[in-house]
């Protein structure tokens, strides 16, 4: 009786075990270099220059990338007003580039989200900025061939109007 019982306390440990590393697996974030697909080929290691105010913020919370821990607002993520902490205001013309683009997809909400990281150097301050800023919309509710469109960003004169198909992580 002894040994059945110290067996299903093994197999109860073992079991739980199992389910928090399943947990772990499937709730871990997950993310995938596109830095070399449309459209971000385009702006990818190449100076961008800006075409409309820009201000750098401090990121809230944990940055997505320890090394970008700026936030490069245009008023399409935050707002120019919001109540974060602003490092300079970016005038119009700043050299840009971008170093990479990664989606990440949530751990809870699976949402994903096009991150470019990238850096802006200020004349003002000397100094050079390492930033993170989120650009285009995925459409997948309802949708047959899900797909991603971006919105006018800071570089841009016109936004891009043809849909993106780009597998997910």
């Amino acid at each position: 009786m002894k040994k059945i019982i110290i067996g299903c306390g093994i197999l109860l440990v073992i079991g739980i075990g199992f389910v928090f590393l399943l947990f772990y697996i499937f709730s871990k974030p997950k993310f995938k270099d596109v830095t070399k697909q449309k459209p971000f080929a385009e702006i990818s290691n190449k100076t961008l220059s800006t075409k409309k105010r820009t201000s750098i913020l401090m990121y809230p919370g944990i940055p997505i990338k320890e090394n970008y821990k700026y936030h490069l607002e245009d008023g399409s993520s935050f707002g120019m007003d919001s109540d974060l902490e602003e490092i300079v205001s970016i005038p119009i013309g700043a050299e840009v580039t971008i170093d990479n683009v990664e989606l990440h997809t949530g751990r809870v909400s699976g949402t994903t989200t096009a991150y470019l990281f990238g850096k802006i150097y200020d004349k003002g301050t000397a100094t050079e900025y390492p930033f993170q800023y989120s650009w285009g919309d995925y459409h997948s509710l309802y949708e047959d061939n899900p797909y991603w469109t971006f919105e006018l960003a800071f570089w841009q004169e016109l936004p891009l109007t043809q849909k993106y198909y780009i597998d997910l992580p």
